[in-house]
C-alpha cells in the first residue's frame, strides 16, 4: 500500500525528526510504502490548485498563514484527505474539529505516542480501500467492482476466477495482475492457488479457512504468514 503523505512545517529540525519515526514505522511494516513530501512554506501550500496526499501533518504556528487557515484552504478543495496537526499549542484542539482533523499530536513527538496515532491513521486510510473499485475484463464483458466486495481470487491455469458477494466473474489473468491490484486491501495467499480478504474469513478449521461459505485449504508453506497476518487484522493492527 502506498501512502503519500505532506508535511507542512517551516522548522526543519520538526521535520526531520516527523520523517525519522515514519520511516521507522515503515521500516516496521510489512506492506506499507510511505512517500513523504515536505512544504516548508505553508502559504503556497494553501494556495496549491490540487492536494494529491491521503495524509497531512499539520503545523499551526507558522509564518504568513496560520495552520488552521491551511486546513480550512485544503477542505475547500478536497474534503476526505485526512488532516493531522502537529504543534505545541494544545489550545487549538478544540478548534481542529472544526476543519475535521482526523487527529491532534503535541510536541515534542516520541516515537511510542506517535505509532499509536499514526497506526489509527494508517488502519483508516485502508478501510477507505475497500470502496476503491477495479476494472474486471473477460472479452467483450467488463465489470467495475469493489474491492471490498471480494470474497477471494482463485487461479485455475491460466484462468483468474474473482469470488464476489454476488456471484463470481471468469477471466484469463495471472495471480500476481490480481495481487498487484489488491495490494494493500488486506489480500492475504492461503496457498498459491488462492487470494484472500481477510475481511471474509468466517473461521479457521485446522488447515482450511471458511471465506463465505467455501473452505479453502490452508499450505503448510503460507500457514504461518497467513496466520499472522490474520491474527493482525482481526486485532485491529491492519
Amino acid at each position: 500500500m502506498i501512502i503519500n503523505i505532506a508535511i507542512v512545517e517551516d522548522e526543519q529540525s520538526a521535520c526531520n525528526n516527523l520523517k525519522n519515526l515514519i520511516a521507522e514505522y515503515e521500516k516496521n511494516s510489512t506492506d506499507l510504502e510511505l512517500k513523504v513530501t515536505h512544504f516548508p512554506d505553508a502559504l503556497e501550500f494553501a494556495q496549491k490548485e490540487s492536494f494529491d496526499f491521503d495524509l497531512i501533518f499539520l503545523d499551526i504556528q507558522m509564518p504568513n498563514i496560520n495552520g488552521m487557515d491551511v486546513a480550512r484552504a485544503v477542505r475547500k478543495k478536497n474534503g476526505d484527505l485526512m488532516i493531522v496537526f502537529v504543534t505545541n499549542m494544545a489550545q487549538y484542539a478544540l478548534e481542529s474539529y472544526e476543519v475535521h482533523a482526523y487527529d491532534f499530536i503535541l510536541k515534542p513527538v516520541d516515537y511510542d505516542s506517535f505509532s499509536l496515532k499514526f497506526e489509527r491513521c494508517i488502519n483508516s486510510l485502508k478501510h477507505r480501500l475497500e470502496k476503491r473499485e477495479i476494472v474486471l475484463v473477460s472479452g467483450g464483458n467488463k465489470r467495475i467492482v469493489e474491492v471490498g466486495d471480494i470474497t477471494y481470487v482463485e487461479v485455475i491455469n491460466h484462468n483468474v476466477v474473482v469470488h464476489l458477494t454476488d456471484g463470481e466473474f471468469r477471466m484469463r489473468g495471472t495471480m500476481k495482475s490480481m495481487e498487484q491490484q489488491l495490494r494493500g486491501c488486506h489480500f492475504v495467499y492461503c496457498n498459491a492457488c488462492y487470494l484472500v480478504n481477510l475481511k471474509w474469513v468466517k473461521q479457521l478449521k485446522g488447515d482450511y479457512v471458511v471465506v463465505g461459505k467455501d473452505e479453502l485449504r490452508i499450505s503448510h508453506l503460507k500457514k504461518p504468514a497467513f496466520l499472522q497476518e490474520f491474527a493482525k487484522y482481526i486485532g485491529g493492527t491492519v
